[in-house]
């Protein structure tokens, strides 16, 4: 009798288990779809796992859902092609769906492994010898099941390992063949690199490269930075966006990390060394970060796996998963719960033409032109982990679970009757439209500032500052400008005021931060504003609250108290203007803070003129002497890029070797300047002579000493085609240039100069925000 139940064979497992069976190769067949995955795809693959890894800390039981594959054994092997019958698994899945996943999975474990094997080499000589073996011991641990999960072993051939995953048409497994002629897709040419990669001698190794110019390689390269400077250096930075290596051994089970408990090595990471980059200490510290990421995603990742016994009823079903098209986001999964609240409650009616419904079209129109699952997905992620901060103080995981569960039981337990239900997604739509109008889509086009606030005498400058948190990407000032500018669309009293008065608030606190010190630290006193405060019973103080369901509106004073206080540390105190200065005078860099040093050097050039007690320094003059903090010069592709004056490379040797000491003086706000896009590229690395020419004609508006500045830069043998005169002449704004050419062509441009240059611009910018305490 035909037995239903055992027509699909469904089993979850989690990756490894899937991917390590002995001798099975995975086969995508030739009609599917090429490897297409995007930045926005890998972006939710590495926030699934980071976050993951954090939520093992509070629940020992998480795991993460990785989707369905449908895979059928093939039964008659003449069906692949091409065919080498000696390169053939044993067992071979042909994969109807999931492709896409499994490939990245395989791809990504390649750099977890080489990541590993390089640390692991880089162990210092000098190590006591059983931290040596247990550090070998571990790391070989999590190199061979990596390599389990890239590769099958034939137990044949040159080498025996082969790719794990091959395309139909473009790829065979072969015992001995070289590599380019048999496995010609992307995905499967890397994986093969990669096993002769790792098979090479000690000394031969050589890792292959990444084609940019693929899905594979940029897929790989935006994994491989991820790895850099977030998963490795997460000890170094101890930020929210991975987990450190002694939280990872305090919170989670050390048989999940080394296989059994291991004090030695738990006594290193507890040193917590962050800065000897080459010792044995930080390097472990890294090595637990890689492990704890693998063990994620080898061992509490999932899958599906839907096995029907006929190749027919695999297509129905993948069909039939497929029918809806754009998976649902958990947004969408709640909109149900509110119209079932609305409509069975008789003080309201129906949802149709509710302020429930005229909210959701608000929040709906943030997704319109969304133009694939994954960018609705990022979008709905982000939106929902700063709503849940300002909304109750919660740190929301991205998980669709984690966060529809969150939403329904705002609504339905935190908010006590239905007109706080009404109050809940009135203020999310108003959330969501700041969101769609202000954070992602305004850009200032022809100096219009922002509509609701344009009245206000102070618009254009928030208008710009707004663009100038945007350009920063600081996404924290959302959940506190949201919320304000959620009472100007309701049109409340003094709204816009206090909106006007709370961007000051966080672009001050930002820029005073961010100048002086990194990112390191700066989420957190967003994360304490929303804080709940408890008296000593533990019983939450919800008049001194500031989350929304406390307290929808925010105080000004205790917003700005907050962010005094958290600029003003025990022996870190950024409002001591000396203390403020000392650590911008070294951080302040192109490097490290480029928006920072784009409105210092707006801020420079607002009102002001040349100093003529200080070479290429400027001072404070009078109101309107020149307008630089207005939209349309913010925008405007005349001050559009940052140049260095003493250059990034000293190619020829033109400039003082001292900008490019440890100090890197060269990338200090007093040696950058605005120039126009494409005279910034003529520019170049050019000697001060030759850029002075260029900075003359910038400042120069008598058209009659154009020809007297050709002459002489003829002269100098420097060139300056007709298309290049033509930009510098019709450059529209060139007040900023005329400290730098009061240095005048006798001269050089010193180190003296730009140490100067610096502070002057910092204490421009100090008294500049000094006046929006």
């Amino acid at each position: 009798m035909f037995q239903i139940d055992k027509a699909f064979n469904p089993e979850t497992t989690n990756v490894y288990s899937f991917y390590q069976k002995p001798g099975v190769g995975l086969y995508i067949p030739l009609y599917q779809r090429e490897y297409s995955w995007d930045k926005d795809n890998i972006n939710q693959l590495l926030e699934d796992v980071s976050q993951g890894i954090f939520s093992i800390t509070e629940n020992r039981d998480e795991i993460r859902f990785l989707g369905t594959v449908i895979a059928v054994q093939v039964r008659d092997k003449r069906s692949i092609y091409p065919l080498d019958p000696q390169g053939l698994p044993s067992l071979i899945e042909n994969i109807i769906d999931g492709q896409q996943r499994l490939s990245t999975i395989a791809l990504f474990s390649t750099l977890l492994y080489h990541q590993i094997w390089r640390l692991q080499q880089g162990v210092p000589d000098a190590v006591d010898p059983d931290i040596k073996s247990q550090l070998d011991e571990v790391c070989e641990y999590w190199k061979n099941k990596l390599q389990k999960v890239f590769s099958l072993d034939l137990e044949r051939g040159t080498p025996n390992r082969k790719p794990k995953i091959i395309r139909g048409n473009q790829d065979q497994w072969t015992k001995d063949g070289d590599i380019d002629s048999n496995y010609q897709s992307d995905v499967a040419n890397y994986l093969a690199n990669f096993i002769s990669y790792i098979d090479a001698p000690e000394g031969e190794k050589q890792l292959p490269k990444f084609n940019k110019k693929t899905r594979t390689g940029s897929n790989l390269r935006q994994i491989a930075r991820w790895l850099d400077s977030t998963v490795l250096k997460a000890h170094e930075k101890e930020t929210e966006d991975f987990i450190t290596a002694w939280e990872i051994l305090d919170k989670i089970d050390q048989d999940s990390i080394w296989q059994y408990q291991r004090d030695e090595l738990t006594a290193i990471v507890q040193k917590k060394e962050v800065n000897n980059k080459k010792s044995v200490d930080y390097i472990l510290c890294s090595l637990v970060q890689l492990f704890a990421l693998s063990h994620y995603l080898l061992e509490r990742c999932c899958f599906t796996i839907i096995q029907p016994m006929n190749e027919d009823w695999a297509f129905d079903m993948f069909q039939s998963l497929n029918a809806t098209g754009t998976p649902l986001t958990a947004i969408e999964t709640f909109k149900p719960s509110v119209v079932y609240a609305v409509e069975n409650d008789s003080s309201i009616g129906r949802f149709q033409d509710s302020i429930a419904e005229k909210s959701f079209d608000k929040i709906d129109a943030l997704f319109t032109g969304s133009k694939s699952a994954a960018r609705k997905n990022s979008l709905t992620k982000d939106l929902l982990i700063s709503l849940a901060l300002t909304i109750e103080g919660r740190k929301l995981g991205s998980h669709f679970s984690q966060q529809r569960k969150w939403l329904v039981e705002t609504f339905t337990k935190s908010c006590r009757n239905t007109n706080e239900q009404l109050d809940f997604i009135r203020f999310f739509g108003n959330y969501a439209e700041f969101y769609k109008d202000i954070w992602l889509e305004y850009t200032g086009l022809n100096g219009k500032s922002i509509n609701l606030i344009d009245d206000h005498p102070e618009a254009e400058l928030i208008s710009l500052y707004i663009l100038y948190l945007k350009e920063s990407n600081h996404k924290m000032a959302i959940t506190i400008l949201g919320r304000f500018y959620a009472d100007v669309i309701e049109g409340k009293d003094q709204a816009v005021a206090n909106f006007i008065e709370a961007t000051k608030i966080i672009t001050r606190f930002y820029t005073l931060w961010r100048s002086a010190q990194s990112n390191a630290g700066l989420d957190v006193q967003y994360r304490n504003f929303f804080k709940r405060p408890v008296n000593k019973d533990n019983e939450v103080l919800t008049s001194e609250s500031n989350i929304w369901l406390d307290s929808p509106q925010i105080s000004l004073d205790k917003l700005r108290e907050h962010f005094n206080n958290a600029l003003h540390q025990e022996g870190n105190n950024l409002l001591d203007k000396n203390t403020w200065k000392y650590k911008s005078s070294s951080y302040l860099k192109y490097n490290k803070a480029k928006s920072i040093c784009k409105l210092g050097l707006f801020i420079s050039a607002h009102d002001t003129i040349p100093d003529d007690q200080a070479q290429g320094v400027m001072k404070s003059a009078k109101a309107n002497t020149a307008d630089y903090l207005i939209l349309r010069k913010w925008i405007s592709d005349d001050l559009k890029t940052i140049e260095h004056i003493a250059p990034q490379k000293n190619t020829y040797g033109a400039w003082d070797q001292e900008f490019y000491t440890e100090e890197d003086l060269y990338q200090s706000i007093g040696n950058l300047t605005l120039l126009p896009v494409e005279i910034n590229s003529s520019v170049s690395n050019k000697g001060w002579k030759s850029k002075y020419i260029y900075f003359q004609f910038l400042s120069e508006v008598d058209t009659e000493k154009h020809e007297t500045l050709r002459s002489k830069a003829e002269q100098l043998e420097v060139p300056l085609q007709d298309s290049t005169l033509k930009l510098l002449m019709n450059a529209k704004f060139n007040h900023h240039i005329m400290p730098i050419v009061a240095v005048g062509d006798n001269d050089n441009w010193s180190i003296e100069i730009v140490k100067k240059r610096t502070e002057r611009i910092l204490d421009l910018i100090w008294s500049h925000f000094n006046e929006t305490k």
